[in-house]
């Protein structure tokens, strides 16, 4: 991270010294950039002329009071408060009382580090994403005595460097960190509840769903140990607040050595092997013969079946119907309970950002739903050119459980005031590439929708960690 921050800066014409506790970490960072450009020369992407000008912006240095004189400085060292904190008292001593001085935490106080400091109100977070050079977001973090207009110059710097600022109070995980939780902890669930495994929840929540990487393949490349770090430190921070529980299954991995690509083995196999690409697809691929009922709607949902006039019979009707089973987009309550409900089969289809674009879709039926309608629906769904991932019948499937649980901590972040609407939903688009911010999202489909799911996952489970935020009442 910090010679990726060093580059951004160097690239954008500022002189840049670089520190390490060791100096040869930082002859290493250096040779690993010179190793990067290098690359880019040789794709045509930039000139050595722009290398050369970049490198000659930065310059490593063996000791601490190099620093003197600095306007900036960002540290990026081990997630400690102590160290952070010892860090910086070192740094105020040396540095003018113009100097900024930034923490690049993911989940630490910015409060706390600034603590022990003569002049708290000149610290703030810049909390870069990795790796720094490409990844847009920068969340600019105040802690309580933070001043306001070295707010405003950090992000007016960080805009200049091409990069998207959003404000943040200081808050365990910030943005992004807190409100992506429920993406790895409430995927860990579902798997410890044994209801899928992790190819098929991947699955369910990238082809189906629209995320770009699923959560158990984004662990693995993160770090399982870095993962679990950063949630028990917001788990401890938020004083035990069920929502941010650790998953046992993390602890035990990283007790195993079983860290993700670094370690060669984690959720995955590295490289992979051929149990790791199993499909979790339906494998039927039957003549699509039944009659299709659909339901007058312009909802994406609904617009996902206009297609079907092309290859059978379609006939206009109250609700979605194959054959003699009804097909409805979840509300979080079990196929099961819907069919006991209207007294006929039931077909569930899992949330998505984007139906149309989805290249699977995720089921799951009800207990009375024929064989002969089961593949029907899934050759129904095989002819609109999707794929077809079944998962057990439980409350919220796959994707619309852990979607409301993602736009609820959204919720609940603007409630309390860590950040604007904008700014939360800026964070999570260009922070972790969800396709649409989850506030954005909601207001798109109905507040009501992840309302109705996380009071049926509170119902089934009685876990204080469904609980509904405010904020998502207040929009009912």
């Amino acid at each position: 991270m910090g010679i990726g921050i060093a580059e951004v800066a160097a690239a954008h014409g500022h002189q840049v010294k670089l520190y390490d506790i060791s100096n040869e970490a930082a002859t290493e960072a250096l040779a690993s950039l010179t190793k990067r450009l290098d690359a880019r020369i040789h794709k045509g992407k930039i000139s050595k002329e722009v290398k050369q000008s970049l490198l000659n912006n930065i310059q490593a240095v063996n000791d601490l009071t190099s620093l003197q004189g600095s306007e900036l400085i960002i540290e990026a060292v081990v997630e400690r408060l102590d160290i952070k904190q010892q860090l910086f008292t070192d740094l105020e001593k040396i540095c003018g009382p113009s100097t900024l001085l930034a923490s690049n935490t993911s989940s630490i106080s910015i409060t706390a580090i600034a603590t022990p400091l003569a002049h708290p109100e000149r610290v703030l977070g810049l909390h870069f994403f990795n790796p720094a050079p490409v990844m847009k977001l920068v969340e600019v973090i105040a802690g309580l005595k933070t001043d306001p207009q070295i707010l405003k110059v950090a992000k007016q710097l960080i805009e200049d460097w091409g990069k998207v600022a959003v404000h943040a109070q200081s808050s365990p995980g910030f943005i992004v960190n807190r409100v992506a939780r429920p993406f790895y902890g409430e995927a860990l669930k579902v798997k410890q509840e044994q209801l899928a495994d992790v190819a098929l929840i991947d699955a369910s929540l990238t082809a189906a769903g629209g995320f770009r990487m699923g959560p158990f393949a984004l662990m693995d490349l993160i770090g399982i140990d870095i993962n679990f770090q950063v949630s028990q430190t917001v788990y401890q921070a938020m004083f035990q607040d069920p929502r941010y529980r650790p998953s046992l299954i993390q602890s035990e991995m990283v007790a195993a050595g079983l860290l993700g690509r670094k370690s060669g083995q984690g959720f995955y196999h590295y490289p992979s092997t051929e149990a790791d690409n199993v499909s979790v697809y339906a494998k039927q691929q039957n003549e699509f013969t039944a009659t299709v009922q659909l339901a007058a709607s312009s909802h994406p949902f609904e617009q996902m079946f206009k297609a079907c006039r092309e290859f059978c019979e379609v006939k206009q009707g109250a609700v979605n119907k194959v054959g003699d089973t009804a097909l409805f987009k979840t509300a979080g309550h079990r196929a099961q309970d819907i069919e006991d409900k209207i007294d006929g089969p039931v077909c569930l289809i899992d949330w998505s950002f984007d139906y149309a674009q989805a290249t699977a879709v995720t089921v799951t039926f009800s207990g009375s739903v024929s064989e002969f309608d089961q593949h029907q629906i899934i050759a129904l769904f095989q002819q609109l050119k999707k794929q077809v991932i079944i998962c057990p019948d439980s409350p919220g499937m796959i994707n619309a459980r852990i979607m409301a649980m993602l736009i609820n901590e959204a919720a609940d972040a603007l409630f309390n005031g860590i950040a604007s609407f904008k700014d939360i939903d800026l964070a999570m688009h260009y922070g972790t590439n969800y396709p649409q911010g989850l506030l954005q999202l909601a207001s798109h489909i109905g507040w009501q929708n992840p309302a109705t799911v996380l009071t049926e996952l509170h119902h089934w489970f009685g876990d204080d960690r469904y609980r509904l935020s405010p904020y998502i009442r207040n929009q009912l």
